[in-house]
């Protein structure tokens, strides 16, 4: 019997070594972290998306990589240092090709994530994990029903999918997380999504900033999205719940929450000072993101940017990826504006607001001034 106490301590300290390696690979600009987007397409029509497209749409975009090119493409990477995967899409496991796929990746030795809604997970799939179980499973949980799903995700079956797939991860010896991207259909679910979550897992991580679509996606996200007052009283009542745990309960706060908190200081540099510095994560210094159809992007985030791996080689692309952000530079105001140092102003979120680098986002700056009133109240 696999024990949550245990796969909950694993996965913290595991964390905690992880990013120190990430760090010390920067400094050396080794591509040790990679995302992989084997698809955009999904088993789920989340209103919000900003990467999901459907078949049709995938055709007339371009095409995905057949499982041969990843996996060619997988031993360049290797070979540069690339040790840790997050496989992700739209819905990976969509893939007819995926078994071929993630068995071959670990067979070259990666260090596997996977990330799903878990809605097509199996007894096929149960066995493969079984046999190779990924070292950590990310399972998105969109509403604590039924109705929600079918409203979020326009499939009410969704939920007991869900539910289904996360049952079957747990049996398998994978730290799971689960995540959930909070828009106006489920802000009032908080209680009841963690509730969920412990069942299977003391990681639960919320996603309370959905971003418009990019990469020629459509989606509903300025009328669904949270307002940001409404995005900091959920990121501010989940912080306090885990405050309030008893000691031998408490798992770390959200890590994208913790970020932005220890962030809130004049001298954040979490890119280590490393170029490009517009970038203030490990983003294109030791992390990089491959689309479904063969381009470098720092992150999922980005639209351009990028480089080809397929036509220049994988250092090639891997090389001039920082070089491509030399003179972009953040917006203005942000220069002048108190809240720079706090402020979720990653370059990736302007271009995907604004369409611009340079453009400022009403909506981020909102966000920010809320979290700095917030925080400058708690502190």
């Amino acid at each position: 019997m696999i024990s949550l106490d245990n796969n909950n301590s694993r996965a913290t300290a595991w964390k905690s070594q992880t990013e120190t390696f990430a760090a010390h690979a920067a400094r050396m600009h080794v591509p040790l972290r990679a995302t992989f987007e084997l698809t955009a397409r999904c088993s789920l029509k989340c209103k919000m998306c900003y990467v999901a497209l459907d078949a049709s749409q995938v055709q007339k975009e371009g095409r995905e990589l057949t499982a041969a090119e990843w996996l060619s493409i997988s031993r360049q990477t290797a070979d540069a240092g690339t040790l840790f995967l997050l496989l992700t899409g739209g819905e990976p496991l969509l893939r007819d090709d995926f078994e071929e796929i993630y068995t071959e990746l670990c067979h070259m030795g990666f260090i596997i994530t996977l990330a799903t809604n878990a809605t097509l997970m199996s007894e096929r799939y149960f066995k493969l994990f079984s046999r190779y179980p990924p070292t950590a499973v990310m399972v998105t949980l969109y509403g604590a029903s039924s109705e929600t799903y079918e409203k979020i995700c326009g499939s009410a079956a969704g939920f007991e999918k869900t539910i289904r797939g996360l049952e079957m991860f747990s049996k398998i010896p994978t730290n799971i997380e689960v995540r959930t991207t909070f828009i106006k259909d489920n802000a009032g679910e908080l209680e009841q999504l963690r509730a969920i979550s412990k069942r299977f897992t003391n990681r639960f991580g919320i996603n309370n900033l959905v971003f418009k679509s990019n990469r020629s996606v459509t989606s509903d996200a300025e009328s669904c999205r949270l307002t940001p007052g409404q995005c900091m009283e959920i990121e501010a009542a989940n912080r306090k719940y885990y405050e309030n745990l008893e000691e031998s309960e408490r798992e770390p706060v959200d890590p994208e929450v913790e970020e932005y908190f220890r962030s809130l200081s004049p001298d954040r540099d979490f890119g280590l000072g490393i170029p490009p510095k517009i970038i203030a994560c490990l983003a294109s210094k030791s992390m990089y993101s491959m689309t479904w159809d063969g381009k470098m992007l720092p992150c999922l985030t980005f639209e351009s940017p990028y480089t080809l791996p397929f036509e220049e080689g994988f250092v090639n692309a891997w090389n001039r990826l920082p070089t491509l952000f030399d003179n972009i530079k953040h917006p203005k105001a942000c220069y002048e504006c108190d809240l720079i140092s706090g402020c979720p102003n990653c370059p990736g979120y302007m271009q995907i607001e604004t369409g611009e680098f340079e453009k400022l986002s009403p909506y981020f700056c909102a966000v920010a001034k809320e979290r700095m009133a917030w925080y400058t109240k708690s502190v």
